[in-house]
């Protein structure tokens, strides 16, 4: 299955947990077939939410995640392959 970072511009006011926790109910309420959300990381000082997720397509990724665009839009969408730290050792 493909896997995707996807970079989020907050429009929100502050980031707090409690808005965070209500757009992740929205966007698990709404998730495309074969879309799972793995992570997330919130960047308080640059307002800039960053998900990892496996879709079947970049669309079914959008799709998963329009319920939030209005608050966080995508900044950018890119396909990636994941590397192992382990592989290394």
């Amino acid at each position: 299955m493909p896997r995707f970072i996807v970079f989020h511009k907050s429009l929100i006011a502050d980031g707090s947990q409690d808005q965070l926790l209500e757009y992740g109910r929205k966007v698990l309420a709404g998730l495309a077939p074969g879309a799972e959300w793995l992570n997330s990381w919130w960047d308080a000082e640059e307002g800039r939410l960053i998900c990892e997720w496996e879709a079947p397509t970049a669309e079914a990724l959008r799709a998963s995640v329009e319920p939030i665009s209005d608050s966080l839009p995508i900044e950018a969408l890119h396909e990636v392959q994941p590397i192992d730290p382990q592989w290394f050792r």
